[in-house]
């Protein structure tokens, strides 16, 4: 992959995370800002684990791919969970582990995956020295 691409990803996945930081007091957008910024990276990571064979980048690809077939199948009621005891009912049951797992989650993993993309580039670089 030329070092061109390697930085217009990094750059183009930067942009995203930092809408989303700044954005972060709207609610709303944030989470519209996510949808790209995870189809972005998910085709990032299967195109660089192709091209490069890199297990760390299908790895990803796998994972996340996994977590969001694995929210769809949440949100649409395709699984469902339900315990027997209302305590733990009552606490997967609360607003905060939904935030938890559409937000935080999400967002730690693209930073992580940002992180990857920026040390890729110092890695071709180390390649063409």
């Amino acid at each position: 992959m030329s070092h061109f691409l390697l930085k217009a990803d990094s750059t183009i996945q930067g942009l995203l995370l930092l809408g989303i930081f700044v954005l972060a007091p709207t609610i709303i957008f944030p989470l519209l800002l996510l949808l790209p910024l995870g189809a972005w990276q998910l085709s990032s990571a299967l195109v660089k684990g192709v091209a490069w064979r890199s297990r760390l980048h299908l790895t990803y690809f796998g994972l996340a791919a996994a977590y969001c077939l694995a929210l769809w199948a949440w949100f649409s009621g395709t699984v469902e969970v339900s315990f027997s005891f209302a305590p733990v009912a009552d606490f997967w049951d609360n607003e905060a582990w939904g935030i938890f797992f559409v937000v935080v989650v999400p967002f730690a993993a693209a930073a992580m995956y940002w992180k990857i993309s920026c040390d890729d580039i110092g890695r071709c670089e180390e390649k063409l020295v």
